[in-house]
This record gives C-alpha cells, sequence and structure tokens, in this order.
C-alpha cells in the first residue's frame, strides 16, 4: 500500500457521486454520524414536546356542554 501524501491526496479528491467532491476522513466521518445522532435525539426530544403541549392544549380547551336553561327547566 502506498502511505505518500500525494496517494492519500489523490485518493481524497477522487470522485465520489458530485463533481470537486471529495471522500471524507475518518474522524470527519466519525463526528458526521456523532452530528447526525444528536439531530436525530434532538428531533425526537421536539416531536415528544410537541405531542405533549397538544396534549395539554387539547386537555385545557376540551370543555362539557352545559344544558340550556330550558332543558334545566324541563321546557
Amino acid at each position: 500500500m502506498n502511505h505518500s501524501f500525494a496517494y492519500y491526496s489523490a485518493h481524497m479528491q477522487s470522485p465520489i457521486s458530485a463533481p470537486n467532491s471529495r471522500r471524507e476522513t475518518e474522524i470527519e466521518y466519525i463526528f458526521r454520524v456523532a452530528r447526525e445522532k444528536a439531530d436525530a435525539e434532538k428531533a425526537e426530544r421536539r416531536r415528544v414536546r410537541q405531542a405533549q403541549f397538544k396534549e395539554i392544549l387539547a386537555r385545557i380547551l376540551k370543555f362539557k356542554r352545559t344544558p340550556s336553561l330550558q332543558s334545566l327547566l324541563g321546557q
């Protein structure tokens, strides 16, 4: 295996899918995966918080119908 910097540079600059793209290093991959995991956890916490808010709001706004005065008086 060639360990020269030129080989590594050529490897990093080799096309992947888009023009002018480069391969990500191992540390970039680790940080990207960690960032994606943190973003997923943040999105899940946000989803739970929104569900709790909607539940509380529905509980507050729910009301029971009170009978009208005519039905109370039996008319």
